[in-house]
């Protein structure tokens, strides 16, 4: 299965979202979002925001003033986030013939809200962004995508296919069938590293990157502006046996031809199987990964890149 496709700004402290085409879903919407976009917003169905940091939000207000009319349109958000509910209840009420439309979906860790088409769900989950508050609701959140399929339970999948049946009407399809989890799309937002477990599976990871080195994402650290390095997040996603990455957030104090000779030097490192693309900041990119920095040395690639 080839990745989705991916629009996306990402400049640290300015702007950054993420529009998933395929599924139809922003992720995040800082300022601009809108206009570089411009009529592909109606294709949206629905706005997943990991956290209320100016350069991830402040697009929304003129977002839904033109997409959330139509009255067929979600935003999600964090539901220990206390902006989030502030912002969702002061953009109601300033429009409400369109902003007031929108259908506000706070969204807790492990929780999940059914999209199209069938057997499809975003799911959120914790992420580290935030010093932890009084409750143990997270104040950000990433996003998966995830899809419900059926198959043969693995006990059963080396019999041919008239045993399979005869099972079957014995016993019941239930018998031999498990729904398992395909997880199509995963999202960080702006994050400390987390554990690979929340990500295996993924076939497609989106990882913020701010930082090249440990000790520039330490001493940034220090200064209350936690995010991830490149190293943490090419480890993660070899652990995590992920299909494809995606690196995104990556702080302008670095020159282009610098970073992404560092990403490939450092996945080169590691062996890492898995294709990687990298958003530069401050560019507009209509299919990231049609744009691959490093092929991955495993026996299977998408053809795309």
């Amino acid at each position: 299965m080839n990745p989705p496709q991916i629009t996306l700004f990402s400049t640290p402290l300015v702007s950054t979202w993420v529009f998933d085409e395929t599924h139809r879903i922003l992720f995040d919407a800082g300022d601009g979002v809108t206009a570089l976009l411009d009529s592909r917003i109606h294709k949206m169905r629905l706005a997943a925001i990991t956290h209320t940091h100016r350069d991830h939000c402040a697009g929304l207000m003129q977002l839904l003033n033109l997409r959330g009319g139509a009255g067929d349109f979600t935003a999600v958000y964090p539901e220990g986030s206390g902006s989030a509910r502030a912002f969702a209840n002061f953009l109601t009420h300033f429009d409400s013939r369109s902003t007031g439309k929108v259908r506000w979906h706070p969204l807790g860790a492990g929780e999940t809200l059914a999209i199209e088409p069938d057997r499809h769900f975003l799911r959120g989950f914790a992420t580290n962004h935030y010093p932890p508050a009084g409750n143990s609701r997270p104040r950000s959140l990433g996003y998966q995508i995830v899809r419900q399929v059926d198959k043969v339970k693995q006990e059963f999948r080396q019999l041919p296919q008239q045993e399979l049946d005869a099972l079957r009407l014995e016993h019941g399809r239930a018998y031999i069938i498990e729904t398992i989890e395909d997880i199509l799309f995963t999202i960080t937002g702006d994050t400390m590293p987390l554990d690979p477990a929340c990500f295996r599976g993924s076939r497609v990871l989106m990882h913020e990157c701010t930082f090249l080195e440990e000790a520039e994402k330490e001493e940034m650290e220090e200064r209350g502006h936690p995010h991830s390095c490149l190293e943490e997040v090419l480890e993660i996603a070899r652990a995590a046996e992920v299909g494809w990455l995606g690196l995104y957030h990556v702080s302008r104090r670095y020159e282009d031809e610098h970073v992404l000779s560092r990403v490939r030097e450092r996945c080169a490192k590691i062996g890492l199987a898995c294709p990687v693309s990298v958003a530069l900041p401050g560019r507009l990119y209509e299919d990231l990964f049609a744009h691959t920095v490093w092929q991955g040395t495993g026996a299977e690639t998408s053809k795309r890149g």
